[in-house]
């Protein structure tokens, strides 16, 4: 894989750096050119169906509903859950998703109510969210490293000290810290060096406006070190901004949009045994460009200053 000088570890389809003003609503999906943008969008605007990013678990499943929530939350009230996924990553491993509320699962509001495929404190308030690298043995499920989990307090009681710990925080369109909505796993070949592979958990933001609104999408990069999974990167992976202009003689109105996606690169350089990363902003002449290098004090990437 590494043979080539300088190679993808995702590729995001149709990326760009993109702004328009379009005569009407109707004209916004049109001038969206990205799968990953689009596919938000249309499901935000009408509600339709996006590909399981999680593997999620059917909730009459009980065998394995019932084998992953001892591995990864055994004080956890079964009512509370609103995801488990299991998806199968590298070799015999499974990377096993969880999120609990604080408060029983709310069915009625499920875009699928027959598996656990819901993680969002758009209604509900999140109590735990875990992520897990697991694998079978004797048709068991067992875990092949310590999870990662991060455990919230209710709203009331959280503040945004503990926010910006969480592996999933980001800043939304009106710079607000906010604990984003995890929407898939990216299990593109993130290969660290030899021994170490990662893959990333994307998660989303959104602010609603009147006649548009925006969302933006982070993404944190995960890794098995010393027996535990461990959060080595995070990085931004797109904006987009629908945002209500003029009006118009006829009763339409003009929407302002802007859209920007980044790619993730794998260097064939290395710092302390590790491959840079390359964070770059796609088809923008003058594009963000950063490179991540690896710090063993930290056990994670950390922006180089000098590259």
């Amino acid at each position: 894989m590494f043979q080539k000088m300088f190679l993808s570890a995702v590729l995001l389809s149709s990326v760009f750096a993109h702004a328009k003003t379009v005569r009407s609503l109707d004209q916004v999906s049109g001038e969206i050119h990205s799968n990953e943008i689009a596919a938000e969008y249309d499901y935000q605007m009408n509600g339709t169906a996006k590909p399981d990013g999680f593997g999620s678990v059917a909730r009459n499943d009980g065998a394995t509903v019932n084998a992953l929530v001892k591995l990864l939350a055994p004080q956890t009230q079964t009512a509370n859950i609103g995801l488990i996924g299991l998806r199968k990553w590298q070799g015999n491993q499974y990377i096993a998703s969880f999120c609990a509320y604080h408060e029983p699962m709310k069915w009625e509001y499920a875009d699928d109510k027959s598996r656990y495929a819901d993680c969002s404190n758009n209604i509900q308030t999140f109590q735990q969210i875990t992520f897990a690298v697991v694998e079978q043995k004797d048709g068991a499920w067992q875990l092949a490293a310590e999870p990662y989990t991060v455990r919230f307090k209710t709203q009331e009681e959280q503040t945004e000290q503990d926010i910006q710990r969480s592996a999933f925080s980001l800043k939304n369109h009106r710079g607000n810290t906010v604990i984003g909505t995890p929407d898939r796993l990216d299990l593109a070949p993130y290969q660290l060096n030899e021994n170490t592979r990662a893959f990333g958990v994307r998660y989303t933001a959104h602010v609603g406006y009147a006649g548009g609104g925006a969302m933006n999408q982070a993404m944190t990069l995960f890794a098995v070190l010393d027996g535990k999974l461990k959060p080595v990167l995070t990085v931004e992976t797109y904006q987009f901004e629908n945002l209500a202009g003029d009006w118009n003689p006829d009763g339409t109105r003009q929407h302002d949009i802007e859209s920007t996606e980044y790619i993730l690169k794998m260097s064939p350089k290395q710092t302390h045994g590790f491959y840079d990363i390359v964070w770059r902003e796609t088809r923008s002449r003058r594009p963000q460009q950063k490179t991540f290098t690896w710090q063993p004090a930290q056990q994670r990437y950390v922006e180089s200053k000098s590259r």
